[in-house]
């Protein structure tokens, strides 16, 4: 090789190393793939400085499928205009755009971290602790606990909790928010510890899977009580206990609420969302 190749070489690498990488802007709204060890992935969409808000706190529950448009507006709006993080154990990164963008309601950014292990990362438990909101995205409920459960991502997520960040899920991200979680072979308890959903075990897929009868059962063994939600339909709890039902009024989109005596109540969900039930006094 001559003189001439390893100049030319030389030139290219000087140039690198002075030009500034995109993802370095403080305004960077393309989507980040940020890998940051062999246990986990993350995704950002958005500003990658952390925006302090004052979250409004709240629950967002939704029993899967597709989730409602009205009520993620609701969880969304309840961040502030804050940072949206999205924790789940598969797939990946398909509700950035639809958080970030999608649905009109402005927050300063959406990250979404793909566990492939129970990492308990410096850089996890930061995000949990900068977030105005978090959503556990569908899966499989043991698997979460077996990665998050009794370890520094529980206390990080409790922590979120207790300083207001509004919280939600759908389907198996559902399932993890009341005191008792089936987990697909015993009922667990002692994760999160959210206002509102003590003494509860929740459900999800309720109608679509005909879980009416097991929940129940639950129900009875945990001397508790129980709220779900059918697929297409979201249940959404203000901090003071108020309850509101989201879903598609053209079809059996309902929200299941059921007390320690075993009685039960179904609430039709509507775009602007039914009033359900006011939990301070269930």
């Amino acid at each position: 090789m001559n003189k001439n190749y390893f100049i030319a070489v030389f030139i290219l690498w000087i140039y690198g190393s002075c030009t500034p990488s995109t993802s370095e802007s403080e305004e960077d709204q393309a989507l980040v793939s940020v890998p940051q060890d062999e246990l986990f992935d993350s995704y950002l969409t958005g500003n990658l400085g952390d925006k302090e808000t004052q979250p409004e706190g709240g629950i967002c529950m939704m029993g899967g499928r597709t989730e409602s448009d009205p009520a993620m507006r609701w969880f969304l709006q309840r961040a502030n205009g804050g940072d949206i993080l999205v924790l789940r154990a598969s797939g990946s990164n398909g509700y950035n755009d639809y958080m970030y963008g999608a649905l009109g309601v402005s927050v300063n950014s959406v990250e979404t971290i793909v566990f492939h292990g129970p990492s308990l990362s410096e850089y996890v438990i930061r995000k949990i602790d900068q977030a105005e909101a978090i959503w556990f995205a569908g899966g499989d409920q043991e698997v979460y606990l077996n990665y998050w459960k009794d370890n520094a991502i529980q206390e990080a997520l409790q922590k979120a909790v207790d300083r207001n960040v509004v919280i939600g899920g759908t389907s198996a991200g559902m399932a993890i928010l009341g005191e008792y979680i089936w987990d697909g072979e015993k009922i667990q308890t002692d994760f999160l510890q959210i206002p509102w959903l003590e003494n509860t075990i929740t459900d999800t897929h309720y109608d679509a899977r005909n879980r009416h009868g097991r929940h129940m059962e639950f129900i009875q063994q945990i001397e508790g009580k129980g709220i779900a939600a059918d697929e297409y339909t979201a249940i959404c709890i203000y901090p003071d206990g108020k309850s509101y039902v989201y879903g598609d009024a053209a079809y059996e989109d309902n929200g299941h609420f059921i007390n320690e005596a075993l009685d039960y109540q179904i609430v039709k969900g509507t775009a602007s969302g039914t009033f359900a039930v006011d939990l301070s006094e269930w």
